[in-house]
């Protein structure tokens, strides 16, 4: 079915929603995970100091991953990239890829628009891509 699930994450609570559901699938079909934070620079020209900082917070957010990851057993993989987030997702994700996100990261407007990234990498991936909306659920087998 897929062979790794990838979880983009800005650390904001409503990202983790996607990043929970996500490593469910991952353990439920025992397939890797790849977590992934992109720091979003834009036209902004700052220091290397900065930079560096932008990257540290970006390597405790995938470090918070990591420790689910580890408390579900689930084997993961963590990348930072710096760029536009739909496109260095959706660069890095294969055709047997799925990708768990949540419907709204950290900018807010989460009762009116879908979230910027989410909306563009539904358009863009070449893969699966499931959005979280809400409270994560539990995966079962079924009971046959």
């Amino acid at each position: 079915m897929y062979r790794r699930v990838i979880l983009p994450t800005d650390g904001s609570e409503e990202s983790m929603k996607g990043v929970e559901e996500g490593m469910k699938l991952a353990s439920f079909l025992e397939v890797p995970v790849t977590a992934i934070h992109v720091v979003e620079l834009g036209e902004l020209h700052i220091s290397e100091k900065m930079e560096k900082a932008l990257r540290r917070s970006g390597e405790k957010i995938l470090d918070e991953v990591g420790s689910l990851a580890n408390e579900m057993d689930v084997e993961i993989e963590k990348k930072i990239f710096n760029g536009t987030p739909y496109k260095r997702i959706s660069e890095y994700a294969e055709e047997d890829d799925v990708i768990y996100i949540s419907s709204h990261g950290s900018s807010g407007f989460k009762d009116i628009f879908l979230g910027s990234t989410t909306d563009r990498l539904l358009k863009h991936a070449k893969c699966t891509v499931a959005t979280v909306k809400g409270t994560p659920g539990e995966i079962k087998k079924s009971q046959s």
